[in-house]
């Protein structure tokens, strides 16, 4: 049986998959149809968290009498085995994403008390923290009320400009660039958001394209649906929580800004954006633009970056490259030419030695069908 609070697509493949390999009979009724079970008889439950007080006190009150796992932080306040996330990691990758952008003001939004949003809050905080840097929390208890617009717009006009901001899901990050537009901040220049969970209906199709941190929410429930079966078979638990990993970050428009504050690297930077496809796009053609010498040019970046002006057009090629490889099917050579790069070996190169991984790799890991 499985009763679902917070429905992900992800989720409820890879219950399914489990279920499909151990020839279970699931019943996924309740999801379905939003309502709550009656009158059903099963041997166990796989469910996730929930807002809703009436599935609330059924998951409480059926996980007394029939095996139970949680997919996600336990908010039920009952001993039950779960398999969560790595919460604090998905910060810590929120907030390296920033800081790689060369953000240096950060906001951290939420909308709940739950676990989940704290263990992320802590994450993104502490990690800024170990590069020198504050955080302010917003928080809300709504998104949806009267009056919260009025809020935002408030809180949000008391923070310094260009703010690198990270919401507690991807929803909430939505709703985020929508008012701050409407307040007349820019996205990604005065603000930078990033989401979390890379739901691709809200990503997508935001007033401006979400960068998101990416959950395996597939991959959790299979691990979930495996732990109900081990109980279901009479096997002993070696601890209550299973931790798994957050995939990475999926960076789109809602980041795709670099946080300058000086008026030369400013221009330098929208130079190089709208030349990077020039493979022979140079430091002394990016000076010249900018109205500066090459030395000046670099030592402007090193002050307000602490990098160079390659570095941040390899940067730049490397992100159009990656929303290259997310978006279709290109031809690896194609996208290397497309960006700018010399030529396939100078890019996979490139590639290898930022993400880890060759290009067509990294593509598969974030598209398995690819």
């Amino acid at each position: 049986m499985i009763v679902l609070g917070f429905l992900d697509p992800g989720i409820l493949a890879g219950f399914a998959r489990y279920a499909r390999e151990k020839n279970w009979i699931l019943n996924a009724f309740s999801v379905l149809r939003g309502t709550v079970p009656s009158s059903w008889r099963a041997h166990g439950m796989l469910t996730t968290n929930t807002s809703r007080s009436d599935l609330h006190r059924f998951v409480k009150k059926t996980a007394g009498r029939i095996p139970t796992v949680l997919h996600g932080c336990n908010d039920f306040g009952i001993p039950i085995p779960n398999v969560e996330c790595d919460e604090k990691a998905v910060g810590r990758i929120a907030a390296q994403h920033l800081l790689e952008q060369g953000h240096r003001h950060f906001a951290f939004f939420q909308y709940s008390r739950h676990r989940h949003a704290i263990l992320r809050r802590d994450g993104f905080r502490d990690h800024l923290a170990g590069a020198g840097h504050g955080c302010t929390v917003l928080e809300t208890t709504s998104v949806h009320g009267p009056g919260w617009e009025a809020w935002f717009r408030r809180e949000i006009a008391k923070l310094p400009k260009p703010l690198g901001l990270f919401a507690e899901d991807d929803i909430l990050a939505a709703r985020v660039i929508e008012s701050g537009i409407d307040a007349g901040w820019r996205v990604p220049e005065d603000l930078a958001v990033v989401g979390n969970g890379n739901l691709a209906l809200v990503c997508n199709h935001s007033q401006v394209p979400i960068t998101s941190v990416t959950i395996p929410f597939a991959e959790g429930s299979y691990q979930a649906a495996a732990l109900l079966d081990r109980i279901l078979s009479g096997k002993s638990l070696e601890k209550q929580t299973t931790i798994f990993s957050p995939t990475g970050i999926i960076a789109r428009q809602s980041t795709n800004a670099v946080a300058a504050q000086r008026p030369v690297v400013q221009r330098a930077l929208a130079f190089m954006t709208s030349k990077a496809q020039n493979s022979d796009l140079n430091v002394g053609a990016i000076a010249r633009d900018s109205g500066v010498s090459s030395r000046l040019l670099y030592n402007e970046f090193q002050i307000d970056l602490n990098s160079s002006p390659m570095a941040e057009l390899l940067r730049l090629r490397l992100r159009m490259a990656k929303e290259l490889l997310l978006a279709n099917q290109t031809k690896i050579s194609d996208i290397s030419e497309s960006c700018g790069f010399a030529n396939l070996r100078t890019f996979q190169r490139a590639f290898h030695r930022i993400e880890g991984l060759p290009p067509v790799r990294w593509r598969k890991n974030r598209i398995p069908d690819s």
